[in-house]
């Protein structure tokens, strides 16, 4: 054999060629296609995917265009001004309503939730005693049995007591073994406040009311207590001051909500007129179809009649709006009086430093805020309803725009339906940057450690279990948050030690830091396992040079190791985040669901995963409803396939070791 043969032969991975061919391919091409296909097969994938999302997706904008163009056509648009005027004068008059129910319970302290706290002992306390209550009630059953025979038996009567009294004896005992149980830490509501120095008289309480079924006297005494000092905290110059703003804030809300409702109901109108209008040709051609198709003359003309019934001619818009233009004389006088005492509320309202609670002082600064906004957007929204015009016609630019910036997604509304999917891209991106915050520096930490400061015993066990995370399914991490975590940091969040923490106490258990943290824990794993290879990229030469010129172990990490592998850490963050960006299963059972663009990582919301998950079995295939989804998914691709790109990018250009 020649050199060149052998040099060739050896070349070969797959052993000697074979000279058994199918159709010219023989096995060493084989081989080669099937393993270096696989980019080819995932290019296809993404553009088959890219493909079906945008199918569906693609008759969005120009529905969305229809829907507010009939929107607009029918006047709703123009009520729909007035009706934010309100809507952010409520908004004003809610705050304050809240800020009482805030101060008292700041002030009274766990006087403010001792019934709640009692009802809750005594429901857990009954769900114990089932079998005990029922046989009380069984003995007091025979006793009035027995009382009510004529004539009565003595000896029936004296041993139906005894019964009872016996029942009653053991209802008493086992409710104080029961009740002994019980803490303020089983509460379902780990917002309520509690004090030890009531815990003792709650239980003894709830003994009491449960053997007998009356209020205790240690609930009366409470309640006189909590109403003497509720009228005590009422009665203070600032909480007066508060009750007096809230009154001239709701007084304007009458006249102006009785405008919108006589204007909404023609807008409304107009909107029945417009949609019948929108599909008439449509049912009119579907209806001499079925003409055509009719088996009997009588069936057939039944058919045209119904068919020259369905009218195709374009309503009087002109007409049909002209009592909205007409209204705006009637609209300028509610708007003055909502103005002018929105604007003496406002200067009656008490100052921050008048309260002691942490989140009536948040309202009061929220009112301060919303109020200094509150005038020109008055203004912005008379000068809108004044230019505004049903015969403008909507561009799909607007349609575009409303999309992307549109903060409202309203479905099946009898009203007007809206997908604006900035709440949802801003609930997806807060609970990812939260877990991220919260992930990277356990994750590279984690990695750091365990591949260059840890014993090899370390190595072996930190490693696996780390990785074992990653192999918890989504929808039980999602139970654990629901269950757990949520309550936990409901429940701890109401410390004072902490109450610093921005967005702290935390009043709901499920929120975008739960969901957060949760998420954090599941993106761990894919964080710690890439920021370990990228480390294990770096040769070992630069750790011994750095060794042999005096550094330690730890200033050899940080000065030479981190730098020589920072592109393949920042890439790991990156997928990362992609990884957390696309989770479903925790942000739609443990986040809230309210679509709001949120203010703190303590509310709800909702994610773009999460009201796809939600909505998709829902609605009717091929609707506005349907293609907006779809519009959502692509718009989620497109985030994560971008994510990913700057993640691979970024690994190529920074890389000092390819």
């Amino acid at each position: 054999m020649s050199l060149s043969q052998r040099s060739s032969q050896k070349n070969i991975p797959f052993g000697k060629p074979s000279g058994f061919r199918i159709l010219g391919i023989g096995k060493q091409e084989a081989i080669k296609y099937f393993f270096g296909g696989n980019a080819t097969l995932a290019v296809i994938l993404i553009f088959l995917i890219v493909g079906f999302l945008a199918y569906h997706a693609w008759n969005f904008l120009p529905q969305y265009q229809k829907s507010l163009t009939l929107y607009r056509l029918s006047g709703q648009e123009f009520t729909d001004y007035a009706s934010d005027q309100l809507t952010a004068q409520k908004e004003l008059s809610s705050l304050a309503s809240q800020i009482p129910a805030y101060e008292l319970k700041h002030r009274l302290g766990a006087l403010y939730d001792l019934e709640a706290v009692h009802s809750d002992f005594k429901n857990k306390a009954q769900k114990e005693l089932i079998a005990e209550r029922k046989q009380l009630q069984r003995a007091k059953s025979n006793l009035t049995k027995h009382q009510a025979k004529e004539p009565p038996i003595q000896a029936d009567i004296d041993a139906a007591k005894r019964r009872v009294t016996e029942s009653t004896a053991n209802l008493k005992k086992r409710a104080v073994m029961v009740l002994d149980g019980i803490d303020y830490s089983d509460l379902e509501n780990k917002s309520l406040v509690t004090d030890d120095a009531y815990l003792t008289d709650i239980r003894a309480s709830v003994t009491a009311n449960i053997i007998s079924g009356k209020t205790s006297d240690f609930i009366q005494a409470i309640r006189q207590t909590e109403a003497e000092k509720t009228a005590a905290i009422q009665a203070l110059p600032h909480m007066q001051q508060l009750a007096k703003a809230r009154s001239m804030l709701l007084a304007p809300q009458k006249p102006f909500n009785n405008y919108l409702k006589k204007y909404r109901l023609i807008a409304s109108d107009n909107k029945g007129q417009a949609e019948t209008h929108s599909n008439a040709a449509e049912r009119k051609k579907a209806q001499l179809t079925k003409a055509e198709l009719a088996t009997t003359d009588q069936q057939r003309k039944i058919d045209l009649i119904k068919a020259e019934r369905i009218l195709t001619e374009s309503p009087d818009y002109d007409k049909l709006n002209h009592p909205l233009y007409s209204s705006l004389d009637e609209h300028l006088l509610v708007q003055k009086t909502l103005t002018q005492q929105t604007k003496e509320a406002l200067a009656a309202m008490p100052t921050v430093s008048d309260f002691e609670g942490g989140k009536a002082q948040e309202r009061i600064q929220k009112i301060t805020i919303l109020g200094e906004a509150f005038f020109p957007l008055i203004e912005a929204k008379r000068k809108k309803m004044e230019s505004w015009t049903h015969k403008e016609p909507v561009t799909i630019g607007q349609a575009l725009s409303g999309f992307f910036m549109g903060t409202q997604w309203v479905s099946n509304s009898s009203w007007q339906d809206f997908y604006g999917v900035l709440p949802l891209l801003a609930g997806s991106s807060l609970v990812a940057l939260v877990a991220i915050a919260i992930a990277v520096p356990f994750a590279v930490g984690g990695a750091i450690y365990v591949n260059r400061l840890s014993s090899p015993f370390e190595q072996r066990w930190i490693k696996p279990i780390i990785e074992f995370i990653g192999a918890i399914p989504s929808i039980v991490m999602a139970f654990l948050g629901v269950v757990v975590v949520g309550a936990l940091i409901q429940e701890h969040s109401q410390n004072p030690l902490v109450s610093w923490i921005p967005s702290f106490p935390v009043e709901q258990d499920k929120t975008i830091l739960t969901a957060g943290i949760l998420l954090a824990l599941m993106s761990v794993p894919t964080v710690f396992t890439l920021a370990e290879d990228a480390l294990n990229n770096v040769p070992k030469a630069y750790k011994e040079a750095a060794l042999a010129l005096g550094s330690t172990h730890l200033q050899t990490v940080l000065k030479v190791i981190l730098p020589s592998c920072a592109s393949g850490i920042i890439a790991a963050v990156l997928l990362g985040f992609g990884r957390i960006i696309g989770e479903t299963m925790v942000v739609l059972l443990v986040m809230g669901g309210r679509i709001a663009i949120p203010s703190s990582v303590s509310d709800p919301a909702h994610s773009m995963t999460g009201i796809m998950a939600q909505e998709i079995g829902e609605v009717e295939q091929g609707s506005l409803h349907w293609s907006a989804l779809f519009m959502v998914g692509l718009l989620l691709f497109v985030i994560a396939l971008t994510l990913n790109y700057i993640a691979q990018t970024t690994l190529k250009r920074l890389s000092k070791h390819s």
